[in-house]
């Protein structure tokens, strides 16, 4: 055979070969199932404007995570942290709130809207020292600013520390006469020294200077009941609902003064009213218990009782409602374990009055034995021998 014949077969062969692969390659690509694309990643800037437009149009869950996002890929934001901690309240995390406030600090010392929010949940979670302490970090950074001198001087005034914080104040209104914080801290440290006269004084100069701060008319208030007006003070925490209807204190003293008149439906109305704006303080639904109380449902009453004893186990008042609601029920035994642990609380304030239930619980559960051990067998209706009338 010629080779050239031999060679050009040859090459023809190959040829063949290779369309047959390519072909059968075409086959197993068609038959293959597309994978859907994923949509690409936004880029940091889409989430941040997503989550400001989010932020504008008070969609804080979308906003949340729109932040959530963006921080990831941008965790060096000082500002991106401070929007996603007010984001965070709003939905009511305050202990996220407190994380993205305290990183957007690490990041911007002087960052102060970042040092008032967060000194001012720590100050509502009952952590003044802490609040203290970041007030006075980030006055380091920006020395005399009157907006951190005013909550240091709050911070103060809960720990009990009434001179440092008086000293603040003074201080702030030498160079701020016009400062209503500082009037309010003024009049509240009066207050915790006594001085009630020089409180109103005070309290009357913030309001002129701040009409629309809740706080002051609710202080107000609490002032009209030391001196015994609790009509004044009932007008005045209404006030303060007025100004501010989401300003939960007021609606508490609401539920006092209705518990001081005997209206226990209005108390009622009041405490749990201050419970939907914030849930965790145990001393409303503690007045919402004994509001219950009084209108003679124990169970519901026990119910709340409780929830105090979550939020503060061991409060004396909580443990002794709480076994008066058991002995309401006829749950003798419990109510009588209830007073007992309160017996046992270190200094219980309480001691008498639980002693005296527990003799009266006693008395009750010898009366039932007694009437138990007094009272008739049974006449027997079964068919066994000796059995009763047919």
């Amino acid at each position: 055979m010629n080779w050239r014949v031999v060679a050009f077969a040859a090459i023809a062969l190959c040829g063949c070969a290779k369309q047959a692969v390519k072909r059968d390659a075409v086959v197993a690509a068609v038959q293959r199932p597309v994978e859907p694309q994923r949509p690409p990643e936004p880029l940091p800037v889409e989430l941040r404007v997503r989550a400001r437009a989010a932020l504008v149009n008070r969609d804080f869950a979308a906003a949340d995570a729109s932040f959530e996002q963006y921080l990831r890929r941008e965790p060096r934001d000082a500002f991106a942290l401070f929007e996603a901690g007010w984001v965070a309240e709003q939905l009511g995390h305050a202990d996220l709130a407190r994380q993205r406030y305290a990183a957007a600090l690490e990041l911007e010392p002087a960052n102060a809207p970042a040092a008032l929010n967060l000194a001012r949940l720590l100050r509502l979670a009952g952590r003044s020292s802490e609040a203290e302490q970041v007030c006075s970090a980030a006055l380091r950074a920006q020395a005399e600013d009157p907006r951190l001198l005013d909550a240091l001087a709050a911070a103060l005034r809960d720990q009990k520390k009434l001179d440092e914080a008086e000293a603040i104040v003074r201080k702030v209104l030498e160079r701020h006469p016009n400062d209503g914080e500082a009037y309010k801290n003024l009049g509240l440290i009066a207050a915790d020294r006594g001085r009630v006269r020089l409180a109103e004084m005070a309290l009357a100069s913030a309001r002129k200077l701040d009409p629309q701060d809740a706080g002051i008319p609710n202080t107000l208030g609490i002032l009209a009941m030391r001196r015994g007006e609790p009509v004044a003070a009932r007008d005045l925490f209404l006030e303060a609902t007025r100004l501010d209807p989401a300003y939960g204190p007021a609606w508490a003293n609401l539920g006092a003064v209705a518990l001081a008149y005997g209206d226990h439906a209005a108390a009622q109305q009041a405490y749990a009213t201050a419970i939907a704006i914030d849930p965790a303080r145990w001393e409303t639904h503690l007045g919402l218990a004994w509001a219950i109380e009084g209108q003679s449902r124990p169970a519901d009453a026990r119910a709340e009782y409780e929830k105090v004893l979550a939020l503060r186990p061991g409060q004396e008042d909580a443990l002794f409602g709480l076994g008066l609601a058991l002995k309401a029920e006829n749950q003798l035994a419990a109510a009588k374990a209830i007073f007992e642990q309160l017996l046992a609380t270190s200094g219980a304030s309480r001691a008498t009055d639980a002693r005296a239930q527990i003799a009266s619980i006693d008395l009750r559960l010898r009366a039932a034995a007694a009437a138990q051990a007094d009272r008739p067998e049974p006449v027997g209706t079964s068919d066994s021998a000796g059995g009763g009338r047919r």
